[in-house]
């Protein structure tokens, strides 16, 4: 995953690809599982929307003006989105 920029040694062993014969193969993940990250994606997301300027400016300088807090949080609400209605049998449509 060349166009990340991961410093942290774990996060970028968690989203390491190597060994994987196809990186869009599909893993068994249990429900409840899912749900908490819906869950903690959604609070992330909101925590996001109600930053104070020194969270702002703090996310800025981590990720260099990449992306917003606003946007984050707008396509954080999308993917809490889509994986709660996964769970609801909606085929991850909100």
């Amino acid at each position: 995953m060349a166009y990340l920029d991961i410093s942290s040694k774990s996060a970028s062993i968690l989203l390491s690809t190597d060994g994987a014969d196809d990186p869009d193969q599909l893993v068994a993940v249990a429900a409840g599982e899912l749900f908490e990250w819906a869950w903690l994606i959604g609070e992330l997301a909101g925590w996001l929307q109600d930053a104070d300027e020194h969270t702002r400016a703090d996310f800025a300088r981590c990720f260099g003006g990449y992306r917003t807090p606003d946007k984050t949080a707008w396509f954080a609400t999308h993917i809490a989105e889509r994986i709660a209605a996964l769970l609801d049998g909606d085929r991850g449509q909100p």
